[in-house]
C-alpha cells in the first residue's frame, strides 16, 4: 500500500497515511476506526451500520429475506468504506492544516481529486 506524506504547515509535525484500499476493513466494518483510536469514524460507521439495517428489516416482510438482505447491505457498506476511508482521513487532515510533504504525496492527491492549499 502507498503512503502519503503529510506535515502540519505550521510545525514539525510528520503524519504518514496510507492511501487506497483496506482490506481489514471489509470483514471488521465499524471496528476497524475504533482500533486505530478514530472515534469520529467509529461513530459515522456504527450509525450508518444500524440505520441500513433497521431501514431493510422494517421495509422487507419475511424476516428471513430481511435477514439476508440486512448482511448483504452491511458487507456492501464496508466495502464502500473500505474504499474511502483513507481518503476521508486524510482530506480532514488536509482541512486541519496539514499538506503534503513531497513531490510524490502531492501528485498522488491530485490524481484522486483532491486539492490542497500549496506551501
Amino acid at each position: 500500500m502507498e503512503k502519503v506524506n503529510l506535515k502540519y504547515d505550521r510545525g514539525d509535525t510528520h503524519i504518514s497515511c496510507d492511501y487506497g484500499f483496506i482490506k481489514e476493513m471489509t470483514y471488521m466494518g465499524f471496528l476497524y476506526p475504533l482500533k486505530k483510536k478514530n472515534y469520529k469514524m467509529f461513530s459515522v460507521i456504527l450509525f450508518t451500520e444500524i440505520s441500513v439495517a433497521i431501514l431493510i428489516m422494517f421495509f422487507i416482510l419475511p424476516p428471513i429475506a430481511g435477514i439476508f438482505a440486512t448482511i448483504g447491505m452491511i458487507i456492501l457498506t464496508n466495502f464502500l468504506f473500505a474504499a474511502n476511508y483513507n481518503m476521508i482521513i486524510i482530506e480532514d487532515l488536509l482541512k486541519k492544516g496539514f499538506v503534503p510533504c513531497d513531490y510524490n504525496s502531492s501528485n498522488l492527491l491530485i490524481k484522486k481529486g483532491i486539492y490542497f492549499k500549496l506551501q
